[in-house]
């Protein structure tokens, strides 16, 4: 099975020139994540293994050069290159980023649909620990008989695996897995959360990370900039 690449290219603010690799953007879609948006997007590529969407910036001298450089990479790893996409132009660098958009919000429509709550990741992983990590993930996902898609920001090793539960047996399991991927998350020296913050429904998952010293030295900084307890009323560090 071949992997799918998307490419777009964005003109250079500064016009310096660069010729060599250097993306402003990397994005990871599993081949489920495609498939799951073909619907919306009938000219995605079908049967990829996945998809990498990337932009890097480019001029007038340095276009050619990166294209060919970008081409010998992608070649190297089994792309398929004939069913890729490649622009240089915004009208359809935009499109592009409307496609990667899309994928979550189709994924909240799944989830209402089915009369759940969506159960998705935001762990991340030093660079060193995240093939393995990754591996791990699609194997306990793959046996769990649950839909899925992963997708995200494969260039900090922070995907996003989104289970999407179909009843509430399949949701408990879902939670299940979701605890299995935080505990391995922590052995791997990463965070349980990368980008969306802790919020009510992780903090049990921040004592297992950081401990009971270091959570309450973060008390202790709360209530020194927040003596009278205004801000985050009812959350870890602030009491009702």
């Amino acid at each position: 099975m071949n992997s799918g690449v998307s490419f777009a290219f964005a003109e250079s603010a500064d016009r310096s020139v660069r010729f060599s690799i250097d993306a402003s953007l990397i994005e990871y879609f599993d081949g489920r994540a495609l498939s799951f948006i073909h619907e919306k997007f009938p000219e995605t590529p079908n049967g990829m293994a996945g998809a990498v969407f990337f932009e890097q910036e480019t001029t007038a001298e340095n276009e050619d050069r990166l294209m060919e450089e970008w081409n010998a990479l992608l070649e190297k790893h089994n792309a398929d290159l004939e069913r890729s996409w490649f622009t240089t132009t915004e009208q359809d660098r935009e499109k592009m980023r409307s496609f990667r958009h899309a994928l979550p919000v189709a994924v909240n429509e799944r989830v209402v649909r089915n009369k759940q709550k969506k159960i998705g990741t935001d762990m991340a992983v030093p660079d060193e620990n995240f093939p393995g990590s990754l591996d791990f993930q699609k194997k306990m996902l793959d046996a769990s008989g649950i839909d899925y898609v992963i997708f995200g920001h494969i260039g900090d090793c922070h995907l996003h695996a989104n289970l999407l539960p179909k009843d509430d047996a399949e949701a408990e399991k879902a939670r299940h897995i979701y605890g299995r991927f935080v505990a391995q998350s922590i052995m791997l020296g990463g965070c349980i959360s990368a980008e969306h913050g802790i919020g009510k429904l992780k903090s049990k998952y921040l004592y297992v990370m950081m401990g009971e010293r270091y959570l309450n030295e973060m008390a202790d900084l709360k209530r020194a900039f927040d003596p009278k307890n205004i801000l985050g009323r009812g959350n870890m560090f602030g009491s009702e």
